[in-house]
């Protein structure tokens, strides 16, 4: 028989004669495949019922197969009466807090099941993850990761609160589910190297209005989020952690004494300043879900003292927009006297209004406070603003952050967020004007200023080193950037105004503070050069710590460190970079 020449060949290939070879291809792709990407369930090697009811049984019945809180509104089990629930109930974190599998960021949904879309929409699990081991031991944490290991399946971790960083999620994961791991303990008198009191033991479901609730008890504080419903001991306090309490007594981070952790190896170990130090470094403030599975945070429990909060609200009706930005020049002036004296305040401003709420002043009172805002009250009463000021005196932590109605009723899945952290020297007299300018270009582009003033010098001089992002520790404020988010906007549209956010209204923050960075946990997930605007130069020792303590690299963020090591596919398989096109 002849060998066929260049043209039967080609005619083979248009006659089908070459379909002989798929098989092979397609095994070839498979192999590829499973040594370079996570399995997803239409692949031959996805566990069967079989094994899955095994492993089931292996973590005492925990195992949860996701189904998705929006299921309601589509076809197969369409209800209109709970589909409408969802749908007015979706910006509540109340209504995906007893979720396993959902997402309070729905841009890392992918629209896998939405609400807002037609009933004869899809609705597959997708992007969420398709189990999750609802976790009381640290057994069912090493026999998750084991089977996650040995099935190359993509492994996540989930606490509870709300991940603007999509790092709860994921096509095809696995997720242990650490949101009822609620105990806390009081130690009377906590030794280390650096530190002797009291101090709290928060296990990995604590939220941070469980953990205030537990310490005004015992008339004490600790250094916690904005949001009631964050988790504590998570991407929280690993993240940093900024807190109302910052400007007195730094970042969650600072405080952080001890850290039990569950190795992706299937060790538990104690991370401290004396033992398995750098892991201790890497935890406290070098991003969560990242090192290893953290069990427990020790931190230090500080007094409680009398909080002082003042709420400011003016708007730009019946003023011109340069008297409204003189107003606005006015506040930035007056925050580093504020912050300087403990204070911590949070603004939001657009083109239309501004509102201080709260300006929250620890252990200071009425009088204080009223001497702190004197000469921005003057300077907007000088410019005919039309402001509304009030102040009360809280006799504790507790009821005083109770009485701050923004911190209280946080909506999640609202906007998209950008920001930086911008460096004290921003606000002097001399580099003020240009500060306020690009501030108002940001606004004349379409996006909010969600302005959070604080001072996150470390207090404590004996404090053991971390891996806080160094710009942490000259900035005056972290200001982040919002667009909204449109729930029945179509996929290029939500596309478009993060773009806004990546490619126009954030560049000039960067170009005003080019050594800063900003805060990991609240930021764009497309962010530019993540790698130093969130881990700075300590971005290749925590990769070193990584592989250390992950060597299979079974934890994964894609702005955790070593996320630029893995991609998802478009069909949002994990892989590794480079043994895929995307």
């Amino acid at each position: 028989m002849k060998a066929k020449g260049p043209l039967s060949y080609l005619i083979a290939i248009c006659t089908g004669a070459l379909a002989v070879l798929h098989p092979v291809q397609n095994v070839l792709a498979q192999n590829l495949r499973s040594e370079s990407c996570r399995a997803l369930p239409e692949d031959p090697g996805w566990p069967s019922h079989d094994i899955w009811s095994s492993f089931n049984a292996s973590v005492d019945g925990r195992l949860i197969r996701t189904v998705p809180i929006a299921s309601p509104c589509h076809d197969s089990t369409f209800n209109n009466e709970q589909c409408q629930f969802v749908r007015d109930n979706w910006h509540e974190v109340s209504l995906h807090l007893p979720s396993s599998s959902s997402v309070m960021t729905p841009f890392f949904a992918n629209e896998s099941c939405d609400p807002f879309t037609a009933p004869d929409a899809q609705c597959i699990i997708g992007s969420y993850v398709q189990y999750a081991v609802n976790v009381s031991t640290k057994v069912h944490v090493v026999k998750t990761l084991d089977f996650a290991k040995k099935h190359n399946i993509r492994f996540v971790v989930r606490n509870t609160g709300h991940d603007y960083m999509g790092k709860s999620t994921g096509k095809g994961g696995l997720a242990i589910w650490t949101h009822y791991l609620r105990d806390i303990e009081w130690i009377d008198d906590f030794e280390s190297i650096s530190y002797r009191g009291p101090a709290f033991k928060a296990s990995g479901g604590v939220s941070v209005e469980q953990l205030y609730d537990f310490a005004a008890e015992r008339s004490r504080t600790v250094v916690g989020g904005d949001c009631p419903t964050v988790g504590f001991t998570g991407g929280y306090i690993q993240g940093a952690g900024h807190s109302t309490l910052t400007s007195l007594y730094g970042l969650a981070a600072d405080s952080a004494l001890e850290y039990e952790v569950i190795t992706t190896d299937g060790k538990f170990i104690t991370a401290s300043p004396t033992s398995h130090a750098d892991l201790y470094w890497a935890l406290s403030g070098g991003g969560g879900g990242t090192y290893g599975v953290v069990w427990t945070v020790t931190v230090k429990a500080h007094p409680d003292f009398p909080v002082t909060v003042a709420n400011l609200t003016f708007s730009a009706a019946g003023v011109s927009q340069d008297s409204y930005w003189e107003a606005l020049n006015a506040y930035l002036t007056f925050t580093p006297s504020f912050t300087d004296a403990g204070g911590y305040a949070v603004a939001l401003y657009s083109q239309e209004s501004f509102s201080g709420a709260p300006l929250f002043l620890p252990n200071r009172t009425v009088s204080e406070m009223n001497t702190l805002t004197h000469p921005l009250l003057e300077k907007l009463s000088a410019l005919s603003i039309n402001y509304t000021y009030n102040v009360a005196s809280f006799s504790n932590f507790r009821t005083a952050y109770a009485n701050v109605p923004s911190f209280q009723d946080i909506l999640v899945g609202t906007t998209n967020f950008g920001g930086r952290l911008l460096p004290r020297e921003l606000f002097s007299d001399e580099t003020l004007p240009d500060t306020v300018r690009v501030l108002r270009n940001i606004t004349d582009a379409g996006a909010s200023a969600y302005d959070v003033a604080l001072k996150a010098t470390v207090k404590d001089e004996n404090a053991p080193a971390n891996a806080v992002l160094p710009a942490w520790r000259t900035a005056e404020k972290l200001l982040i950037t919002l667009v909204p988010w449109n729930d029945t906007a179509s996929r290029e549209e939500m596309l478009a105004s993060r773009d806004l956010i990546t490619n126009v209204i954030d560049p000039p923050l960067r170009q005003l503070a080019p050594n800063s960075g900003t805060y990991l946990n609240e930021a764009n997930s497309d962010e530019p050069d993540w790698q130093h605007a969130f881990y700075g130069e300590h971005y290749d020792r925590l990769l070193q710590i990584k592989d250390r303590y992950d060597p299979d690299e079974m934890l994964y963020g894609s702005t955790a460190v070593g996320g630029d090591r893995w991609v998802e596919d478009v069909d949002g398989r994990l892989c590794r970079v480079g043994s895929i096109e995307v």
